[in-house]
């Protein structure tokens, strides 16, 4: 064989070997250039994502990778391990145009991956039920209920109008419904105190009779029990303004005095404190002796100008809220003749005021500094009195307006809410900038709110009549209230009583 022969079969065999195979080629990634990517964009995902995804390409061009520029659009991370965009060593991968490199291309990563995520994510979303919002087992949401029981009273005819008192505030409303703290429920009967227990199984027992008021001392208008370290104490206060202090056990009258007119009154610890009917408030010391002394050492506030309407101290007897006929709130330290400077800015200075008189004010048991006031026109205000407020002590959310007269509120001992009662409705439409209005009426019901974030919770009707006056009872739990024109008292259910763990004795108990 001669040389060129060999030199032609050498080259012949090294063009075979250089030759690549048919598996090899199919492993080959295609080089796509930028006008057949875009075109494979507009068949796969349509017009409007092949641009934007386009865009997208251009601006995260200039981004690098890994510790030299920290990137600003975060890669999406793989959907699962056995995905086929995570496995770089699948065979369909390489064999799949559509399929680039890591980090050469936004069509997946940014694109396709992050598209796959949010219709994921959305569909998560809509299959998500709704949060619903959650009670302890002690709220009104599954307490509030009429039971149906009432209790016969009637006021005395002179003391004001029953008819207009529960949707007016012309005349003096009367205040002739306490409990003490020993669960004995005081009310009036014309010019007579009565009492009836209201502990569980008392229901049989017959209502008593504390005392009836001699004529020459005017009728009833205020009836006030005493706090835990008096159960059995009783102060009265009559339209000719006499206030009696009574010894329920001895049913006797202890202390007796006079002043220029009694519209409420409250108990703090030992001291009675009395609202009049030009506002002012006085605090007896009834441990003061000689009790003839006791009249001119009671310390007068004067600040407000128009009858007293409501009056509360707080759960640790440091603060007073007061209100009047005319709006006004005022708070007073223990001690103090000068109110606390809070409330919301008006012409310079800091007043908390109701545009109607205030039905009922309220301290919050589990913030001493919060308290709530209501109006007759069904205005409801949250207030936190701490002095060092710089623009507004209100609360916010911290107003309501519930469409119907507020004829009394309390807080619940045992859970972050507060009952309502109401009288009649409001016929004035709701103010174009206050807050709206219920889509049911509350007229003629108990209303039961979450704190602080007044959410209605719970809504039961009393009889279809307006209510007036209402008390909680000593566990708090129930609600009493004067229905005027039935001349009856209506009792509700609206919290339960928190459950006690009980300790159970163990072993260790019995060898100790």
């Amino acid at each position: 064989m001669s040389l060129s022969t060999l030199t032609r079969m050498r080259k012949r065999v090294h063009s075979k070997l250089d030759e690549p195979t048919s598996a090899d080629s199919s492993r080959k990634r295609p080089r796509l250039s930028s006008s057949s990517t875009s075109d494979l964009r507009r068949s796969v995902l349509g017009d409007s994502f092949a641009s934007t995804s386009s865009d997208a390409a251009r601006r995260s061009s200039s981004f690098t990778y890994g510790d030299e520029t920290e990137r600003s659009i975060h890669l999406p991370r793989a959907i699962s391990s056995t995905a086929i965009f995570s496995r770089p060593n699948s065979p369909s991968r390489a064999s799949s145009p559509m399929v680039f490199s890591e980090r050469g291309s936004n069509f997946i990563n940014e694109g396709g991956l992050a598209l796959m995520r949010s219709v994921s994510v959305s569909s998560i979303r809509s299959t998500t039920p709704p949060t619903h919002p959650t009670f302890p087992d002690t709220s009104a949401k599954y307490h509030l209920r009429n039971t149906k029981i009432t209790i016969d009273y009637s006021v005395p005819t002179n003391a004001t109008s029953m008819a207009e008192a529960s949707v007016t505030v012309d005349s003096v409303v009367p205040h002739l419904l306490s409990c003490s703290a020993a669960n004995v429920l005081f009310f009036s009967r014309g010019n007579r105190v009565h009492f009836k227990n209201m502990g569980v199984g008392s229901a049989a027992e017959e209502i008593g009779q504390l005392c009836k008021l001699q004529e020459d001392r005017g009728d009833l208008r205020v009836i006030e029990c005493a706090g835990t370290d008096m159960p059995h104490i009783v102060a009265v206060g009559t339209t000719k303004g006499f206030v009696q202090i009574w010894d329920v056990k001895a049913k006797k009258m202890t202390t007796s005095w006079s002043t220029k007119g009694v519209s409420i009154m409250r108990w703090n610890g030992a001291v009675l404190t009395v609202g009049g009917l030009k506002g002012t408030i006085r605090h007896y010391d009834t441990r003061v002796e000689p009790k003839s002394k006791m009249k001119d050492l009671a310390p007068k506030l004067t600040r407000h100008q128009a009858r007293i309407t409501s009056l509360a101290w707080n759960t640790d007897g440091k603060v007073l809220a007061s209100g009047d006929e005319s709006g006004t709130v005022y708070c007073w330290e223990q001690g103090k003749k000068v109110p606390l400077d809070v409330g919301e800015f008006v012409q310079r200075r800091k007043k908390m005021q109701h545009s109607s008189a205030v039905s009922a004010v309220a301290w919050c048991p589990m913030q001493p500094k919060t308290f709530a006031s209501a109006d007759y026109k069904g205005i409801l205000r949250l207030w936190n009195v701490e002095p060092n407020g710089a623009v507004s002590n209100g609360l916010a959310p911290g107003i309501l307006d519930l469409g119907a007269s507020i004829t009394g509120l309390h807080f619940s001992p045992h859970c972050k809410e507060f009952v309502t009662t109401h009288g009649a409705a409001i016929p004035d439409p709701p103010l174009p900038d206050g807050p709206p209005r219920p889509k049911f009426s509350l007229a003629s019901s108990v209303a039961v709110h979450s704190f602080p974030s007044l959410r209605h919770i719970n809504t039961v009707p009393v009889f279809n009549k307006p209510t007036r006056d209402c008390v909680l009872n000593a566990q708090g739990t129930k609600i009493i209230l004067e229905i005027p024109e039935e001349n009856r008292l209506g009792i509700c259910d609206v919290w339960s009583k928190r459950k006690e763990l009980k300790r159970h004795s163990s072993l260790l108990d019995s060898i100790r």
